[in-house]
């Protein structure tokens, strides 16, 4: 039997030379500063996030009561929402996977997401820091209010959006989907972790990844040929 240290070595090996690190570590990740409070600031609870962004979506939602007809705040509520998923497959695709060699750059890559990759099954990885959560609203709410007066329901339907991703996030890597919809969006998001890391970046809006062609197609089961699935010529 290997020794831990040799099992660890191998570990590594793998991980160093894999494109599915995902697939090696599981578990709950070491913390990523060596400095346990620092690492819980960094990496909260998924409740803490929700604790933190709820009464900012509900006290913008309220300050828009009066401001703008009930038809109007629905339609920017959606207009908000739709932002955030671009946000969330843009976000992922350029910020989130933007992988520096070395450097501080490639530390703070690996804070904020390549951990995530490392160590999918930990709960407070699957989570969006805060090092990116807080300053995105912010400026989401400074740029759509501040600067082009649009009622503060934009900024609610973003964060409306932001928080349901993240904990449909959350789901997809520790829930037990039971219909189909929900089975094939985990299985989607699983290729992106476990198959390809460059392609797959919507989560909960993967109809982005058909429009901007970063979609992954399903594997066919052994034993299909692709002009067998698509019934010959």
């Amino acid at each position: 039997m290997a020794t831990p240290t040799k099992r660890a070595s191998l570990v590594n090996s793998i991980v160093r030379g894999s494109t599915t690190k995902g697939a090696v570590r599981r578990g709950n990740a070491p913390s990523v500063t060596g400095i346990s409070l620092v690492d819980r600031l960094i990496h909260v609870h998924p409740v803490t996030t929700v604790g933190m962004f709820t009464p900012v979506a509900a006290a913008a939602a309220a300050l828009s009561v009066g401001r703008t007809g009930g038809w109007a705040m629905a339609g920017w509520a959606l207009a908000g929402y739709v932002t955030w998923t671009l946000s969330e497959y843009w976000g992922h695709r350029i910020v989130l996977h933007y992988e520096p060699p070395r450097g501080f750059g490639a530390k703070l890559h690996y804070v904020l997401h390549g951990v995530h990759h490392d160590y999918p099954q930990d709960m407070r990885r699957s989570i969006l820091s805060p090092l990116l959560s807080i300053p995105m609203v912010a400026a989401t709410f400074y740029v759509s209010s501040g600067l082009l007066d649009v009622p503060p329901v934009f900024g609610a339907g973003y964060v409306v959006g932001y928080l349901a991703y993240d904990l449909f996030h959350l789901y997809l890597h520790h829930g037990k989907p039971k219909n189909r919809l929900l089975r094939t969006l985990r299985e989607y998001h699983m290729r992106h972790h476990f198959r390809d890391d460059s392609r797959g970046f919507g989560i909960s809006a993967p109809y982005w990844d058909e429009l901007f062609g970063t979609s992954i197609a399903r594997t066919p089961k052994a034993g299909r040929t692709a002009g067998a699935s698509s019934g010959g010529a």
